[in-house]
């Protein structure tokens, strides 16, 4: 990725939105809501299932 833009915001682009939660964690110091999923458990199990 050459230009990282404006990161104070999403875009729709995959790669940029995941720098922006990224960059938002460095400056903060908290995650953002992505693990707040309350099925994330459910999820994690089924991946470790298929292997």
């Amino acid at each position: 990725m050459d230009e990282l833009g404006d990161l104070g915001t999403y875009n729709g682009d995959t790669e940029h939105d995941r720098w922006v939660d990224f960059t938002y964690h460095e400056d903060t110091v908290e995650l953002s809501n992505i693990f707040d999923d309350p099925d994330m458990d459910n999820n994690i199990d089924s991946l470790i299932d298929l292997h």
